[in-house]
Protein backbone atom coordinates (compact mmCIF):
# COMPACT_ATOMS: atom_id res chain seq x y z
CA UNK A 1 0.00 0.00 0.00
CA UNK A 2 1.21 3.48 -1.15
CA UNK A 3 1.96 5.97 1.88
CA UNK A 4 -1.03 7.94 -0.02
CA UNK A 5 -3.48 5.21 0.58
CA UNK A 6 -1.90 5.20 4.19
CA UNK A 7 -3.21 8.50 4.58
CA UNK A 8 -6.80 7.80 3.04
CA UNK A 9 -8.29 5.19 4.68
CA UNK A 10 -11.57 4.59 2.61
CA UNK A 11 -14.49 3.87 5.67
CA UNK A 12 -11.78 2.55 7.90
CA UNK A 13 -12.20 4.05 11.48
CA UNK A 14 -14.90 6.09 10.85
CA UNK A 15 -18.62 5.67 11.18
CA UNK A 16 -20.64 7.34 8.96
CA UNK A 17 -23.52 6.30 10.34
CA UNK A 18 -23.05 8.42 13.79
CA UNK A 19 -22.17 11.11 11.08
CA UNK A 20 -25.49 10.54 9.43
CA UNK A 21 -27.63 10.64 13.06
CA UNK A 22 -25.66 14.06 14.17
CA UNK A 23 -27.09 15.07 10.75
CA UNK A 24 -30.42 14.67 11.63
CA UNK A 25 -29.83 16.22 15.02
CA UNK A 26 -28.46 19.53 13.55
CA UNK A 27 -25.35 18.48 15.19
CA UNK A 28 -22.76 20.15 13.18
CA UNK A 29 -21.86 23.71 12.18
CA UNK A 30 -22.77 25.00 8.63
CA UNK A 31 -19.83 26.25 6.86
CA UNK A 32 -20.37 26.88 3.23
CA UNK A 33 -22.39 25.37 0.40
CA UNK A 34 -21.71 25.44 -3.90
CA UNK A 35 -23.86 24.16 -6.30
CA UNK A 36 -23.26 20.07 -5.38
CA UNK A 37 -22.27 20.04 -1.80
CA UNK A 38 -22.66 21.41 1.47
CA UNK A 39 -20.01 22.01 4.06
CA UNK A 40 -19.94 21.25 7.52
CA UNK A 41 -17.49 21.93 10.44
CA UNK A 42 -17.30 18.39 12.68
CA UNK A 43 -15.88 20.19 15.30
CA UNK A 44 -12.15 17.91 15.29
CA UNK A 45 -10.56 19.45 12.55
CA UNK A 46 -12.03 18.02 10.00
CA UNK A 47 -15.03 19.07 7.71
CA UNK A 48 -17.69 16.93 5.80
CA UNK A 49 -18.49 17.86 2.38
CA UNK A 50 -22.03 16.35 1.38
CA UNK A 51 -23.15 15.79 -1.73
CA UNK A 52 -26.73 17.10 -2.46
CA UNK A 53 -27.27 16.31 -6.16
CA UNK A 54 -24.94 14.14 -8.51
CA UNK A 55 -23.10 16.74 -9.22
CA UNK A 56 -21.73 16.89 -5.74
CA UNK A 57 -21.39 12.83 -6.14
CA UNK A 58 -18.92 13.66 -8.56
CA UNK A 59 -16.86 16.16 -7.12
CA UNK A 60 -16.49 13.83 -3.68
CA UNK A 61 -15.05 11.65 -5.45
CA UNK A 62 -12.93 13.34 -7.57
CA UNK A 63 -11.88 15.23 -4.61
CA UNK A 64 -11.16 11.50 -3.11
CA UNK A 65 -9.46 10.22 -6.25
CA UNK A 66 -6.95 13.60 -6.87
CA UNK A 67 -6.29 13.47 -2.94
CA UNK A 68 -5.31 9.54 -3.29
CA UNK A 69 -3.38 9.88 -5.93
CA UNK A 70 -0.93 13.07 -4.80
CA UNK A 71 0.96 13.98 -2.27
CA UNK A 72 1.45 17.08 -2.98
CA UNK A 73 0.63 19.72 0.20
CA UNK A 74 -1.03 22.25 -1.63
CA UNK A 75 -4.51 20.53 -1.89
CA UNK A 76 -5.60 19.99 1.64
CA UNK A 77 -6.00 16.34 2.89
CA UNK A 78 -8.97 14.28 2.48
CA UNK A 79 -9.29 11.50 5.59
CA UNK A 80 -11.90 9.58 4.07
CA UNK A 81 -15.15 9.07 1.97
CA UNK A 82 -18.26 7.13 2.16
CA UNK A 83 -18.83 4.29 -0.22
CA UNK A 84 -21.64 5.85 -2.31
CA UNK A 85 -19.43 9.58 -2.01
CA UNK A 86 -22.09 11.24 -0.61
CA UNK A 87 -19.66 12.21 2.51
CA UNK A 88 -16.09 13.25 1.88
CA UNK A 89 -13.88 13.85 5.17
CA UNK A 90 -11.47 16.92 4.42
CA UNK A 91 -8.92 18.60 6.88
CA UNK A 92 -10.18 21.91 7.98
CA UNK A 93 -8.57 24.56 6.74
CA UNK A 94 -9.08 28.63 7.70
CA UNK A 95 -11.25 30.67 5.32
CA UNK A 96 -9.64 33.39 3.38
CA UNK A 97 -11.68 36.16 2.49
CA UNK A 98 -9.24 37.11 -0.23
CA UNK A 99 -7.67 36.28 -2.86
CA UNK A 100 -4.70 38.36 -2.46
CA UNK A 101 -3.38 36.08 0.34
CA UNK A 102 -2.52 33.38 -2.35
CA UNK A 103 -1.01 36.01 -5.00
CA UNK A 104 0.88 37.36 -1.54
CA UNK A 105 2.10 34.01 -1.12
CA UNK A 106 3.44 32.87 -4.17
CA UNK A 107 5.11 36.80 -4.70
CA UNK A 108 2.36 37.48 -7.60
CA UNK A 109 1.53 40.77 -8.55
CA UNK A 110 -2.49 39.93 -10.05
CA UNK A 111 -4.31 37.35 -11.17
CA UNK A 112 -2.80 36.95 -14.55
CA UNK A 113 0.62 36.15 -12.93
CA UNK A 114 -1.26 33.98 -10.74
CA UNK A 115 -2.30 31.80 -13.28
CA UNK A 116 1.33 31.88 -15.00
CA UNK A 117 2.75 30.29 -12.11
CA UNK A 118 4.08 27.18 -13.34
CA UNK A 119 2.98 25.45 -9.79
CA UNK A 120 -0.49 25.59 -10.60
CA UNK A 121 -0.32 25.12 -14.35
CA UNK A 122 1.01 22.05 -13.57
CA UNK A 123 -1.51 20.98 -11.25
CA UNK A 124 -4.51 22.01 -13.60
CA UNK A 125 -2.79 20.10 -16.23
CA UNK A 126 -2.05 16.92 -14.49
CA UNK A 127 -5.95 17.26 -12.42
CA UNK A 128 -7.27 18.86 -15.11
CA UNK A 129 -8.44 21.52 -12.87
CA UNK A 130 -9.96 24.52 -14.24
CA UNK A 131 -7.28 27.14 -13.73
CA UNK A 132 -9.62 30.41 -13.67
CA UNK A 133 -11.55 27.97 -10.78
CA UNK A 134 -7.88 28.74 -8.97
CA UNK A 135 -8.15 32.06 -9.02
CA UNK A 136 -11.02 32.71 -6.48
CA UNK A 137 -10.84 32.57 -3.04
CA UNK A 138 -13.45 30.32 -2.44
CA UNK A 139 -11.52 27.35 -3.45
CA UNK A 140 -8.26 28.09 -0.96
CA UNK A 141 -8.03 28.20 2.53
CA UNK A 142 -4.94 28.12 5.51
CA UNK A 143 -3.64 25.68 7.09
CA UNK A 144 -0.58 26.60 9.13
CA UNK A 145 -0.06 29.64 7.26
CA UNK A 146 0.18 28.11 3.61
CA UNK A 147 -2.50 28.81 1.59
CA UNK A 148 -4.38 25.11 0.43
CA UNK A 149 -6.54 24.10 -2.33
CA UNK A 150 -9.86 23.47 -0.32
CA UNK A 151 -11.92 22.35 -3.33
CA UNK A 152 -10.83 20.60 -6.27
CA UNK A 153 -13.42 18.52 -7.54
CA UNK A 154 -14.36 20.69 -10.18
CA UNK A 155 -12.50 19.14 -13.36
CA UNK A 156 -12.88 19.48 -16.86
CA UNK A 157 -14.71 16.24 -16.56
CA UNK A 158 -16.98 17.04 -14.06
CA UNK A 159 -17.88 20.03 -15.71
CA UNK A 160 -18.19 18.81 -18.77
CA UNK A 161 -20.43 16.27 -17.83
CA UNK A 162 -22.74 18.29 -15.30
CA UNK A 163 -22.56 22.23 -15.98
Amino acid sequence: MSENENKLIRNNNFDFNTLESKFRNREYKYIAEGSGRRVYDLGNGYVVKVAKNPRGFAQNKVEYDIAKNSNLQIFATVLTVSDDFRYLIMERAERIKNIYYVMNYFKVKNARELYHLKELQDIARDYELILRDLGRASNWGQIKDRPVIVDYGFTKEVRRKYY
